[in-house]
């Protein structure tokens, strides 16, 4: 008899396929890193209003942009692995980390395109 209940399963995790680990890196590189600075430097120019909703109010919080969108994007990243690893050995698995970067590379652009104008 073990301390859990036979109900309770505590399976290993799966180590993620070389496919899904380059995603995540790409995930944090885009999503994580170059959305953050290139946000926060277009969200500091005199005339900039951020058109996401959620960052314009996270930008207005009593924290300093910095740390509320660090907090933000840490949350966000919290959820991304939480699905990914809810989800557990499937097809679907890699499409988590790949739709995060995807999403990552194309607000870097925009924002890159933001701060070049």
């Amino acid at each position: 008899m073990g301390l859990l209940p036979d109900a309770v399963s505590l399976s290993p995790v799966p180590a993620p396929s070389p496919l899904e680990a380059v995603l995540w890196v790409l995930a944090v590189a885009f999503y994580g890193v170059g959305d953050y600075v290139t946000t926060v430097a277009a969200a500091s120019r005199p005339d900039a209003v951020e058109r996401n909703p959620i960052v314009r109010r996270v930008f207005a919080a009593p924290l300093s942009p910095l740390v509320s969108f660090a907090l933000l994007k840490a949350a966000a990243f919290g959820c991304f692995v939480a699905g990914y690893l809810f989800v557990g050995p499937s097809p679907v698995r890699p499409a988590i980390p790949g739709a995060v970067a995807v999403v990552g590379v194309l607000v870097t652009l925009q924002n890159i395109r933001v701060l070049q104008r």
